[in-house]
């Protein structure tokens, strides 16, 4: 025999609830309902992790102070030792040194969230970060960059990493993610009119006019310029001021987060410079120029025309793969168009892309050029043409990898001589490589197994900074600060 429920009648219906009280069930639900979503997030795909120490600046903060230079306005980070005295901050981006009477904000260490269980379906890559147990003491979890995969010879020499015998190169996501900053034209120093960072030369001498080049608050912007040698580039051309030596010198390994008294005596040859370019009809082409150690690249590249790139490597000409040049459609007459522009030179390997795209396919070389290092006049922008504004332009180094810990000299591995991972190990460094204990320096060797591999770090989700507030009668000294999230390679 089957049954079919009776239907309700309207007296046996439920009450509906006062529109307060289905508020706060609705929100009792709600937060319910979100910290089991929560849970089932940590439990089974990430969780949480507090960076305290600054071994991966600038990609991952430890403890640390904000500062604003007052000289160039550029805001930077300096990193808080609990062990130690205060780091003596000097601007990255003007070498101003006076920060005595100047404010700073705490910040705690950066709180990552770190994809679980990842590298139980794939092995960790060259270049990510990663988290794992550190082989001397489990208990502890660190975070590194891997550089050296299983059954490879790593060995560390002129900064860079080298794998069986050949440099190891980076590709375009790598550069981006690893790239230090170096000078950011946007914050123009009030001592400039003495010591400029850009100067302006048109051709190849070292003659500084005529120009067409001028700085103003928004950039910089370029006109056309009356003269009998239209077809020599107009160059704008950075400058380096070396924030420790307090002079025009060579790029070298220094860094902001670790303040004036960490040395920094390595000259690095690995450089990339980031704009953003709005062009008119008026221009005829762009041109890059980077030195790289002995070797000086100049790439061409056409606006509103599709003629063929141009590259040179020391004045000769070289093939490359074209792949797009999103520069080579026309312009509208007095109107602007906004690109933006990359080239590095890292790993003896030049990029060059623009929008995102790449503009050909990497150009590799073996065979570094003999000759001194970068000048202090190491990348410029050039044009040929009239009506340009560049309002955004950046320098960038790579990541040099150096041989001591804090300025200690020590028998580091894989420096030397290369050193042999086995089946399953995986070598690891810091970005912020003077300060950083890594497989270089760790006494019971320089191996992590990819058993003791917890995740991948992909997200800055809660970065916050200590404020003094006064909140219902007490102090509160940490608060969100949203400008730091940022994901993570």
């Amino acid at each position: 025999m089957t049954t079919t429920p009776s239907p309700t009648t309207e007296a046996e219906a439920p009450a509906p609830e006062s529109g307060t009280a289905g508020v706060v069930r609705q929100t009792v639900d709600l937060m319910v309902v979100l910290c089991l979503g929560v849970l089932m997030f940590r439990t089974f795909s990430a969780e949480a992790y507090v960076v305290p120490t600054g071994s991966m600046a600038p990609t991952l903060l430890g403890h640390h102070r904000e500062l604003n230079c007052p000289n160039c306005k550029f805001p930077f980070d300096v990193g808080l030792d609990d062990e130690g005295p205060l780091a003596r901050p000097v601007c990255p981006n003007c070498g101003f040194q006076d920060f005595e009477s100047q404010p700073s904000m705490p910040c705690n260490g950066d709180r990552v969230l770190v994809q679980k269980f990842l590298f139980d379906f794939r092995a960790p890559e060259r270049w990510e970060a990663a988290v794992f147990h550190f082989p001397a003491d489990p208990s502890q979890a660190y975070v590194k960059r891997v550089v050296g995969l299983p059954g490879e010879s790593v060995k560390i020499a002129g900064g860079d990493v080298w794998i069986d015998g050949a440099i190891a190169r980076k590709r375009l996501e790598d550069v981006r993610a690893m790239r230090i900053l170096v000078h950011d034209g946007r914050y123009v120093p009030a001592d400039s009119s003495r010591f400029p960072r850009w100067v302006f030369r048109r051709g190849a001498s070292r003659r500084l006019g005529p120009s067409g080049w001028i700085q103003g608050d928004d950039g910089f912007r370029h006109e056309a310029v009356s003269t009998h040698d239209g077809d020599l580039d107009d160059w704008l051309v950075y400058r380096h001021w070396d924030p420790v030596q307090n002079r025009y010198a060579s790029v070298h390994d220094y860094y902001g987060y670790n303040g004036g008294d960490v040395h920094a005596d390595n000259p690095v040859k690995d450089l990339a410079i980031e704009a953003r370019v709005n062009v008119t009809s008026e221009v005829e082409s762009l041109a890059l120029m980077v030195r790289s150690g002995g070797d000086r690249f100049v790439v061409r590249i056409p606006v509103g025309t599709p003629d063929p790139i141009e590259l040179t490597r020391n004045g000769h000409g070289e093939r490359v793969l074209a792949l797009a040049n999103p520069l080579s459609e026309p312009v509208e007459a007095a109107k602007e168009r906004a690109h933006a522009i990359e080239a590095s030179v890292f790993d003896h390997r030049l990029l060059v892309a623009i929008d995102g795209q790449p503009l050909f396919e990497p150009f590799d070389y073996d065979d570094p050029a003999e000759g001194a290092s970068n000048d202090e006049s190491p990348v410029a922008i050039g044009v040929r043409g009239g009506k340009l504004a560049v309002p955004d332009l950046k320098i960038y180094r790579d990541v040099y990898y150096t041989s001591s810990l804090g300025g200690l000299r020590r028998r580091p591995h894989g420096v030397a001589e290369p050193y042999q991972l086995g089946n399953g190990e995986y070598f690891v460094l810091g970005d912020n490589s003077p300060v950083s204990n890594d497989s270089r320096f760790w006494a019971q060797g320089p191996v992590v197994p990819r058993s003791m591999f917890l995740g991948k770090p992909f997200l800055v989700h809660l970065p916050g900074r200590v404020v003094a507030l006064e909140v219902f009668g007490r102090s509160v000294y940490w608060i969100p600060d949203p400008r730091r999230i940022r994901y993570i390679h």
